[in-house]
């Protein structure tokens, strides 16, 4: 007797073709970062209604604040600020200069434009406008005892107020300000806008004013002081003059005397060698410096020529000049030379010898320089010795001539240095006094400012505007927000560039397939909803995905390696068992024998699709085995193998159905093997041989065999049947099942040595942007021409090409 699992092995089941589990490819992975426009643009389409309900909340806030925004007009006068302060009398003193430069500097524009919303500025304007309206208050109390101005509270506090009405602005490459008031009353705005520039204006003046009268004051008093001390100094000299009538001769400044004595004449004679001694002694100390530091590096370099032609006393030499010269004029008749001939051209090698030859003359003239800047050296160490001993010799003669003319000439030049002070004050005060009456300043009004004729604030268009732009905003970043938080696979595109395998069928959702028939909802076997699409709605998109799933599964192979088909999924709810049932009718309806296991012994779920009585459901134990009781060995699959009825396999319809002519066209049978009885220990059952022996021994009875198993992260039941199967399908629910679960699945598959064949997306939504979800695929193609009709009713053609170009 032939073993069925070795048959099974050697004949009719491989084991799983497909190879282990590999890591993704660049390819596969090019999907998961790149920018995938569509994807966005369906969840904008799908999700519109939430970018709708927050543009229009957008619209509606912007419509309450025009409601309750007051209206705002705006004043705009300009002014000009010139390089520097008007003035009608000639001055060139530091503090005109000092002002002419900072107004001619981009600081004091800014200066400007910051004092142009200073708050006592502001009350100023309030004031002189009368806008405090204070009758009350004494206008003699305006002014503390030091001439400041004062101002009220209330002038104060309107002062202040007025900072966010006042916005000046520097016009860009220009010494221009833009000044623009704010306010609700149009003709106040414009009042304003005019007052302030009137008031910064005339503040400038009174400062300037002010300052002048202060600087004139300290003036006048500094005048009386240095003319007191200027008696003082010139009393002091006359009088030490009288008591010494030889001072101007004894070396006195003629200067301060007016003299031209001889006694003068020496004096100065003795300053003048003094000066000339001091001079030749300075220089000669330099030279010493500078020749010891010269011979110093001469010392440190040696007979090295480059580094010594880099001291400048050595390359200054008239030798090592000379020397240089004769070397760059033979240096550029060996260049013209070498135009015309070659080296070994007898004109060619004089010149290099001549070349050799002066170079030669350098470096024994370089070398003996050294020699000639020791005995320079020495020559201005003898002259500093005895510029020395005549300076000594000198200084005493000088001193034994001032020391009786050291007095007046102090006193002399203090007389001269109060008399310069005294004349200089008298000038400013009468500079300051002339220009103290001068009202004119840098500042000027050169646009004075309209009446405005329309608001500037609030501007309807900009803000609704604003409101729309800013709800579309943010319902975009809610519909990307929510998009980039969605984890769930939702296309066919994403699923085979997430996760690397193909995708075999797209199913979409059927809660929303077309009606069944009146006959087929009543019938019995017709009560389980529409989860047999494939017979129930045979012409939906969802049947035919079942049907592109059949013919996929059917090209990956010989026929003898995919007799053993398994669909699972990473968690549970993911419509295995949907998936499962309705490829095996697909199957069934081709013609095969098929027969469908349900190998999720947990939660086993074949039986209330197909409303067949299941063991753990029912008393009668004996009535309903399954899988377990065959693993058991308690029954086998000819006795627990159930037959669906052709009737709820094959494509009929109500007449046919009613007169009992039920055909098996294509002659398939779908058996279905459910759960049976509650097993204790699942995992421990399917560890054994006895589950590789139903498969095999499956596989020799059918034609195909559909395992629907538990899911992956789940339990431990699936892994444990993947040695078994040929063919492993992994269902992923679109727009639910995350992307790590399904990844996970498939990283445990791999560490078993199992790839899965594909996938089958089910559930993809039929809503907004179909073409997005199933792309290729043309739903309801054929449908009107009878294609899968529940009728065998002949259907006439228009005309006989009726299919023409969009076949």
């Amino acid at each position: 007797m032939i073993d069925p699992a070795q048959s099974l092995r050697g004949a009719t089941v491989a084991p799983n073709s497909d190879k282990p589990g590999a890591p993704l490819t660049a390819e596969d992975a090019y999907g998961l970062h790149t920018f995938d426009f569509r994807r966005y643009w369906h969840s904008f389409l799908e999700r519109i209604w939430i970018v709708a309900i927050c543009v229009l909340a957008g619209l509606f806030l912007a419509l309450g604040n025009l409601a309750r925004t007051p209206k705002l007009y705006q004043a705009h006068t300009v002014l000009d600020v010139e390089f520097e302060e008007p003035s009608f009398v000639p001055t060139a003193d530091y503090a005109t200069r000092t002002r002419s430069m900072f107004l001619a500097s981009g600081e004091a524009l800014r200066t400007i434009e910051q004092n142009l919303t200073n708050p006592t500025l502001l009350a100023r304007v309030v004031r002189s406008e009368g806008l405090a309206q204070e009758p009350s208050q004494d206008a003699n109390k305006t002014q503390n005892a030091s001439g400041v101005t004062t101002f009220t509270p209330r002038e104060e506090a309107l002062g202040r107020a007025m900072v966010g009405m006042v916005h000046p602005a520097i016009r860009r490459g220009t010494r221009l300000i833009d000044l623009y008031v704010t306010h609700g009353d149009p003709a106040m705005a414009q009042r304003l806008a005019e007052a302030v520039g009137r008031e910064y204006i005339r503040n400038s003046i009174e400062r300037r004013a002010s300052s002048s009268e202060e600087a004139l004051r300290y003036l006048l008093e500094e005048e009386e002081r240095l003319k007191r001390n200027l008696q003082k100094s010139e009393a002091a000299a006359n009088e030490y003059k009288a008591k010494n009538p030889d001072a101007l001769q004894l070396g006195g400044s003629t200067a301060a005397t007016g003299s031209q004595g001889a006694g003068g004449s020496r004096g100065g004679l003795v300053d003048d060698n003094l000066q000339d001694i001091n001079t030749k002694l300075a220089a000669a100390r330099g030279d010493q410096i500078r020749l010891e530091g010269q011979l110093q590096q001469v010392d440190q370099i040696g007979n090295n020529i480059d580094a010594l032609l880099a001291i400048p006393s050595i390359t200054a030499a008239p030798m090592v000049a000379a020397a240089r010269s004769n070397i760059i004029q033979i240096e550029a008749a060996i260049t013209t030379l070498a135009l015309r001939y070659k080296d070994k051209h007898p004109k060619m090698m004089a010149a290099k010898a001549s070349l050799a030859e002066a170079k030669d003359k350098l470096r024994q003239a370089v070398l003996a320089q050294p020699p000639i800047l020791r005995n320079t050296l020495d020559q201005i160490k003898a002259t500093e010795a005895s510029l020395q001993q005549a300076l000594q010799s000198q200084q005493g003669v000088a001193v034994n001539l001032n020391r009786t003319a050291i007095g007046y000439q102090e006193l002399a030049r203090q007389a001269e240095t109060d008399r310069a002070l005294y004349e200089s004050v008298l000038r400013q005060i009468k500079d300051t006094n002339l220009a103290k009456n001068v009202k004119a300043t840098a500042l000027s009004v050169i646009e004075h400012s309209p009446l405005p004729t329309f608001p500037v604030s609030p501007r309807p268009t900009r803000t609704i505007l604003l409101g729309l732009l800013g709800g579309l905003a943010v319902g975009l970043a809610l519909v990307f927000g929510v998009d980039a938080l969605d984890r769930s696979i939702k296309t066919v595109d994403q699923a085979e560039s997430t996760l690397g395998l193909p995708v075999f069928a797209a199913v979409p959702d059927t809660t929303d397939e077309g009606p069944v028939s009146r006959l087929k909802r009543r019938s019995k076997a017709f009560r389980s909803s529409n989860y047999r699409v494939v017979v129930e709605t045979p012409e939906s998109p969802a049947a035919e995905a079942f049907r592109n799933l059949r013919a996929a599964l059917s090209l990956l192979g010989p026929e003898a390696e995919r007799k053993v088909s398994l669909f699972t999924s990473a968690v549970p709810n993911e419509g295995k068992s949907f998936t499962s049932a309705n490829y095996s009718l697909a199957l069934a309806q081709q013609g095969y024998r098929v027969l469908l296991i349900d190998g999720d012994l947990r939660r086993p779920n074949v039986h209330k699709i197909f409303r067949l009585p299941n063991a753990r459901n029912n008393s009668d134990e004996d009535s309903a085995p399954g899988v377990t009781d065959c693993l058991v060995g308690e029954a086998d699959i000819a006795s627990a193998a159930r037959e669906i009825p052709a009737g709820e396999i094959q494509l009929v319809d109500e007449s046919v159905e009613v007169t009992g002519n039920i055909l098996a066209a294509t002659g398939g049978q779908l058996f279905v093997l459910a759960g049976g009885r509650r097993a204790p220990n699942p995992a421990e059952i399917l560890a054994g041989p006895f589950f590789g022996q139903l498969i095999a021994e499956a596989a020799t009875l059918f034609d195909r065999v559909v395992i629907d198993s538990a899911p992956i992260l789940a339990v431990s039941d699936t892994l444990l049947m993947m040695p078994h199967v040929q063919t492993v399908c992994i269902v992923v629910r679109a727009g639910k099942t995350p992307r790590p679960a399904v990844r996970r699945a498939i990283t445990l598959l791999a560490k078993s040595g199992i790839r899965p064949a594909g996938l089958v997306l089910n559930r993809l939504r039929r809503s907004r942007g179909v073409g997005y979800y199933y792309y290729y695929d043309s739903h309801g193609y054929g449908k009107e021409e009878g294609a899968y009709s529940r009728g065998y009713s002949y259907h006439r053609r228009s005309t006989p090409d009726h299919e023409g170009n969009g076949a």
